[in-house]
C-alpha cells in the first residue's frame, strides 16, 4: 500500500512540475529542437561590424514579451509583443554612416501588425505589408533610415505604442537588422 501511495504521489508531483515547463510542439523522433535563448537581466550592448548586422529580438532585454518556438523563425525562436506594457531593448555601438533598419515580423492580421521602434527616444511606426502575409516578412514597406555623423551608441527600443499614437499587440518578431547604406 505504501508503494502504491508513493507511486501516486510521485506521479502527481511529476505532472504538476511538468506543467510549468515551456511548451514546445511535439517533436518527431529525429527532429532536434534547439534550446531557447537565455533570459537576459541586463541590457545587451553590441558593436556594429561589417556591412550589416542581425540581432534576434528574443535575445534582447525583454519585458512582457513571450518567447516562442517557431520552426520558420531564423533561430527557431521568436518573441511575441504580448501587451501594451511590452518592450524589447538593445544598445548598438555604430560607426559614422547612414543606416537602414527593418524587422522580421509575422502578423496574423492588420489589427495585430503596427508597433513602434525607438532610436534614442525617436519613434518610428513599423508595420508589414497590407494586408500582412501571415508569414515572416521584413518590414520593407517602412524601412527606417538614419545617419550618424560620428561614432555613438544608440538605445533601440521596440514597443506597441508611441507617446502620441497607439500601435498593436499580438504580432511576433524574429530579428532586427541594420545595413550600412554609404
Amino acid at each position: 500500500m505504501k508503494k502504491l501511495l508513493l507511486s501516486v504521489i510521485t506521479a502527481l508531483i511529476f505532472m504538476s512540475c511538468s506543467s510549468t515547463k515551456t511548451e514546445l510542439p511535439e517533436a518527431e523522433e529525429d527532429a532536434v529542437i534547439p534550446p531557447p535563448p537565455p533570459v537576459l537581466t541586463e541590457l545587451p550592448v553590441i558593436n556594429y561590424s561589417g556591412k550589416g548586422i542581425r540581432y534576434e529580438v528574443e535575445s534582447m532585454l525583454l519585458n512582457h514579451f513571450i518567447v516562442m518556438y517557431d520552426e520558420d523563425a531564423s533561430k527557431k525562436y521568436c518573441a511575441r509583443l504580448n501587451d501594451e506594457g511590452a518592450s524589447a531593448q538593445l544598445k548598438v555601438k555604430f560607426p559614422a554612416g547612414t543606416y537602414e533598419c527593418m524587422l522580421s515580423e509575422k502578423a496574423p492580421d492588420g489589427d495585430h501588425s503596427a508597433f513602434y521602434l525607438y532610436l534614442d527616444g525617436i519613434s518610428h511606426r513599423i508595420y508589414p505589408s497590407d494586408p500582412p502575409l501571415g508569414t515572416w516578412e521584413l518590414t520593407s514597406r517602412v524601412p527606417v533610415y538614419f545617419t550618424i555623423e560620428e561614432p555613438r551608441t544608440i538605445l533601440i527600443t521596440i514597443q506597441a505604442n508611441s507617446k502620441n499614437r497607439l500601435g498593436h499587440t499580438g504580432m511576433s518578431l524574429d530579428y532586427i537588422q541594420f545595413v550600412k547604406r554609404d
